[in-house]
């Protein structure tokens, strides 16, 4: 948006990011694991591959079904999808007889924390035409959480730069290297730790809530 903003001749003094907030007192890593992974009754060794949000056409969730079938033979590793949304009853049918993909529904917000933190690995899968036109605000949540993510975007966008440091970037429509990722990441613990200690500084640092109010009344004062 900066960008467009330049191409129509706003100068960069007069261009400011005003980005969504994270509540990171409210997302934060746990102690202990998500009581989730009991109800879904998950052993301690199951890794989970985790998509929370809208199940609408932009996200281009096929790519996490088709990444689950190529997977299937890893039986320590399960993904979840939470949702709802207009493509659901499809992503339902696709996944049918797959063992390793479990669906939940939409979750109460008290749940919120618990879910974000039922993941070792979240899934930010977006179709090709959309993966440069917005920011999903559910990437904040996911960093807040402490987890790394992997995601499909196009080089040089927003979605990018924020991934590169916390998580593995795929190109959008890629399945293969999609299902790459989650399985590299899915067998290298360590590297899911650093992984997601730089997600959650990330979040601290630039998507807290105080931080953001902080400069934007700051880049006020400065226009004053």
């Amino acid at each position: 948006m900066l960008e467009q903003l330049a191409d129509k001749g706003v100068e960069a003094p007069r261009r400011f990011l005003f980005p969504n907030w994270v509540d990171t007192e409210m997302i934060h890593p746990l102690c202990a694991p998500s009581f989730l992974r009991t109800e879904l009754h998950l052993s301690p060794d199951v890794i989970v591959a985790l998509y929370a949000g809208n199940m609408g056409e932009k996200q281009g969730l096929e790519i996490a079904i088709a990444a689950a079938r190529a997977l299937a033979e890893h039986r320590n590793l399960q993904f979840v999808l939470c949702g709802d949304g207009a493509a659901r009853t499809r992503l339902y049918q696709l996944a049918d007889g797959l063992s390793n993909v479990c669906f939940l529904p939409l979750q109460p917000v008290e749940r919120l924390n618990d879910l974000l933190n039922l993941a070792d690995i979240h899934l930010l899968p977006q179709r090709a035409d959309a993966a440069d036109r917005v920011m999903p605000s559910k990437l904040t949540g996911m960093l807040a959480s402490g987890r790394p993510v992997v995601t499909t975007a196009h080089p040089c966008t927003q979605v990018a730069r924020v991934v590169a440091g916390c998580g593995i970037i795929t190109l959008p429509g890629d399945g293969e290297a999609f299902a790459q990722a989650i399985l590299h990441l899915a067998t290298h613990p360590a590297e899911r730790a650093r992984l997601g200690r730089a997600a959650r500084a990330f979040a601290l640092t630039h998507w807290r809530r105080e931080e953001i109010l902080r400069r934007f009344e700051e880049e006020i004062g400065r226009l004053r």
